[in-house]
């Protein structure tokens, strides 16, 4: 059931509320001196899906995958601005369909330290907070039909704005750095393909999947983001980037969903 429009107004309140107070909160929480890094990495994602609104097969295959970040850091706070899209073809062993992927990701996190800051070699330091996030997963299905000389296109979606409970261990130093993070969406609000089968490609425009949809909470269905990162220091003012991000989400509408994606990425990162 779709939820009143006025209950996503206090959800999108709130959302734009936290985007205010993100700079303003970890400018108030770097007591200590700060960072600022902008990088860039590249690399392929490994997808898989089983929508049965397109069809009763589960579809995969390696995208290529490029991403952006943007942070600043101190020793009690972390500010991400992340930026990441996939693209690529997907195809069934059970039923071929030429089908095109595209995949994207855009968050805003800001993490505070837990404890006191700990020294390099002294342990994992712990960072909770909070993140405003957008997933899309967009599959475009065509089938030939030879004998009749037309092709049937069918679009399906699957598009997440979030609120997100964020939990981040990091280990090491400026020189040396792994890290893991584990991000669950609080409140979303998700847009799924109207019910039906119309037909009417033309008319499913991304402005309708941007705007309508419904909110859910973690209960209703399973999403979870998660990352992966080592840093290591290769330059004065360089340091080499390798990330594993994983996602998973499901839908029971109009008809199950269920994808993941694995993203393997290396890039640079340049603090200053």
């Amino acid at each position: 059931m779709e939820a009143p429009r006025s209950m996503c107004r206090p959800v999108h309140g709130l959302a734009l509320s936290l985007a205010l107070a993100l700079p303003a909160a970890a400018a108030g929480q770097t007591p200590g001196r700060a960072t600022t890094a902008f990088g860039l990495a590249a690399g392929v994602s490994d997808f898989h899906q089983r929508d049965e609104y397109l069809a009763p097969a589960t579809y995969g295959g390696t995208l290529l995958a490029g991403s952006a970040l943007l942070e600043r850091r101190s020793d009690r706070a972390l500010l991400r601005f992340d930026a990441a899209a996939s693209i690529g073809r997907i195809d069934s062993d059970a039923l071929p369909r030429d089908v095109h992927q595209y995949v994207a990701r855009l968050s805003v996190t800001l993490l505070r330290a837990l404890g006191a800051p700990r020294a390099p070699g002294r342990g994992p330091q712990l960072l909770a907070g909070g993140a405003l996030s957008a997933f899309g997963a967009m599959t475009d299905f065509k089938v030939a039909d030879p004998s009749y000389g037309t092709t049937y296109h069918d679009v399906s979606w699957d598009w997440l704005r979030s609120l997100d409970l964020v939990l981040r261990a990091e280990q090491g130093s400026d020189t040396r750095r792994i890290a893991v993070q584990l991000a669950v969406p609080a409140l979303r609000w998700v847009s799924r393909p109207p019910s039906g089968k119309d037909f009417d490609v033309e008319h499913r425009t991304w402005g309708r999947a941007l705007l309508g949809g419904r909110l859910e909470f973690p209960w209703d269905r399973a999403v979870v983001f998660g990352e992966v990162e080592y840093r290591q220091r290769v330059g004065d003012r360089v340091q080499l980037r390798v990330g594993y991000d994983f996602a998973y989400a499901s839908s029971d509408r109009p008809l199950p969903l269920g994808m993941y994606v694995n993203m393997l990425q290396v890039g640079l990162l340049w603090p200053r």
